[in-house]
C-alpha cells in the first residue's frame, strides 16, 4: 500500500506541542494528549511520510516483552519496579486492542500468543533457561511456560521441535495499517501532520525544519533509529538493520499441514534473532537480524535489501516449514531498528526545557511505544500516576563508542552470534562460552 502524501510545513507556526516523527511513538503521544481534551494545539513533523521508519514495516509483533530482561531490570531497578513495568506491558496489549476497536482501526489485530521453538537439542537448555528466568522473577505459568514437542505441534508444525516457550502475551498486527489508521484518527481530530519536513535543529521550545520554524511549549523527540542521524543524539542510539521476507498467500491444504490457526508469533530458539507471523491474508512473514552495521551509523534505502541475508531468510523459512513445497516468495524488505547502548527503553521529560524523548525499543516497539507515549503524556501534563515513577522515566543510557570502535564492536558481536549458531548446528551442544564472551563484550 502506497503512502498518502501530506503537505509540507512551509510557514512558521506556534503551538503547544510539536512532535518530531510520525511513527508509533509520535502518533500514540499525540493520540493520548488529544484524549485529555485540554485544548492543546499539536502538530507532528515528519522527514519522510507517516510510517516511513520501523513503524510501517516491522514484523508485526505486538509483544508484551521488553528489550531488557527481567533479571537485568530487577538488578538495576529492583524486583518491584521490574514486575510493575512488566504487568503494565501485559495490560498494554489489551489497551491497543481497545483503541483499535474503539477507533475502528482495522490492523488485523489478533492475540494468539507467542512461541519460541527449540528446533535443535542445543536450543532446549537455552529456551528452558529463559522460562526459568521468568519463574525466578515471580511470573507463573499463566505468563510464560515450557511446552512439550507434542504441545507445540498442536499449535504449528515445523520440521523439528523439541518443545518450546509459550506465552499468551503477544498479538499480531499489520504494521502499515496500524500506523496509517492512527494518523487518520489524529487528523480527524484536527491534528496536523506535516510530511517531507525534515528537522534540522532542536532547541528549547523550538524546532527548525528545512523550510520553517515551530515554536512550542513541548518538543517531543520520537525518531528512534533516526536519532543516530542527528548531531545532538548521534551516539545515543545505533541503527541495526533487520530484514524480512514474505511468501505469497498460502493455500488451505498447506495450512492444514502446518496448522498455526491461532496466528501465534513464532521464533526459532537460535542465538541470532528470528521472528515470524502468519498474516491475516495467509502469508508467512519471516524476519531476522544478522545484516551488518554500517560505519558511522549510516542509514540508506540501499541497505534495506541484502541479497545474501534475504536468501538466507528464504532458505530458513523453507527448512522450518517443509510443507511449503514450491510456494513463492513475493516480498523482501528491511530497515533499521534503534538500539541504545544498554538495550534500555526510556521516556524522558524535562519540564524546564520542554524537551521530551521516548524510544530505545531494539525492535520491540509495537506495543512498548504505546506505553512510552502514555508515560510521556502523564509526565507532561502532571497526571498523578505510577507510570511517572516507572523505570522508563528519566533513564539515560551511556553513549555508544566512537568510530571505528563502534563498527568493529557491533559487527564483531554479530559474527560471534553467527559462529555460535554454526557451532551448535555442528555439535548439537549449546555454544555457551561463545555467547557468554559476546555478552561480556556488550556489557
Amino acid at each position: 500500500m502506497a503512502p498518502v502524501f501530506r503537505k509540507q510545513l512551509l510557514n512558521d507556526i506556534e503551538v503547544d506541542v510539536v512532535i518530531i516523527g510520525a511513527g508509533y511513538t509520535g502518533l500514540w503521544t499525540a493520540y493520548y494528549l488529544s484524549k485529555l481534551n485540554l485544548g492543546l494545539s499539536i502538530v507532528i513533523v515528519e522527514a519522510e511520510h507517516v510510517g516511513f521508519g520501523g513503524s510501517g514495516r516491522n514484523g508485526g509483533w505486538c509483544s508484551a516483552f521488553l528489550p531488557m530482561s527481567p533479571t537485568e531490570m530487577a538488578e538495576q531497578h529492583g524486583r518491584d519496579a521490574m514486575q510493575f513495568i512488566q504487568y503494565e506491558m501485559f495490560a498494554t496489549i489489551a489497551e491497543i486492542a481497545r483503541v483499535t476497536e474503539l477507533e475502528r482501526i482495522d490492523c488485523d489485530f489478533h492475540q494468539g500468543g507467542t512461541i519460541t521453538s527449540a528446533s535443535s537439542s542445543a536450543q532446549i537448555s537455552r529456551v528452558k533457561d529463559y522460562v526459568a528466568q521468568w519463574r525466578t522473577a515471580g511470573f507463573d505459568e499463566t505468563v510464560i511456560r515450557w511446552e512439550s514437542a507434542d504441545e507445540i505441534e498442536t499449535r504449528l508444525r515445523t520440521r523439528k521441535t523439541y518443545g518450546g516457550m509459550y506465552s499468551p502475551h503477544c498479538a499480531v498486527i499489520h504494521p502499515w495499517k496500524l500506523v496509517q489508521g492512527l494518523a487518520r484518527v489524529l487528523e480527524a481530530r484536527g491534528i496536523a501532520i506535516y510530511e517531507q519536513s525534515r528537522v534540522v535543529s532542536v532547541k528549547q521550545h523550538s524546532v527548525r525544519t528545512t523550510r520553517a520554524r515551530v515554536h512550542a511549549r513541548w518538543v517531543v523527540h520520537a525518531v528512534e533509529s533516526f536519532a543516530s542521524q542527528q548531531r545532538r543524539t548521534k551516539r545515543s542510539i545505533v541503527p541495526l538493520y533487520s530484514l524480512m521476507v514474505a511468501t505469497e498467500p498460502i493455500s488451505p491444504h498447506i495450512w492444514n499441514e502446518i496448522g498455526w490457526s491461532e496466528r501465534e508469533t513464532f521464533a526459532d530458539g537460535r542465538n541470532m534473532v528470528t521472528y515470524a507471523q502468519r498474516t491475516a491474508d495467509n502469508r508467512i512473514a519471516f524476519g531476522g537480524r544478522g545484516a551488518p552495521y554500517h560505519l558511522g551509523s549510516r542509514i540508506s534505502p540501499k541497505f534495506d535489501v541484502n541479497e545474501q541475508i534475504h536468501d538466507r531468510l528464504r532458505k530458513t523459512v523453507r527448512e522450518t516449514f517443509p510443507a511449503l513445497g514450491d510456494v513463492k516468495f513475493t516480498h523482501q524488505w528491511g530497515g533499521p531498528i534503534g538500539a541504545p547502548r544498554d538495550w534500555h527503553a526510556f521516556a524522558n521529560v524535562d519540564h524546564r526545557t520542554g524537551l521530551c524523548s521516548g524510544g530505545g525499543y531494539v525492535g520491540d516497539g509495537v506495543a512498548l511505544s504505546n506505553l512510552i507515549a502514555r508515560t510521556l503524556v502523564h509526565q507532561m501534563v502532571n497526571i498523578e500516576s505510577p507510570l511517572t515513577r516507572s523505570l522508563l522515566v528519566n533513564h539515560h543510557s551511556r553513549t555508544w563508542e566512537l568510530e571505528p570502535i563502534r563498527w568493529l564492536g557491533i559487527n564483531g558481536l554479530l559474527t560471534l552470534t553467527e559462529i555460535a549458531d554454526a557451532r551448535e548446528r555442528r555439535s548439537g551442544a549449546p555454544a555457551s562460552r561463545i555467547i557468554a564472551f559476546r555478552d561480556r563484550l556488550l556489557s
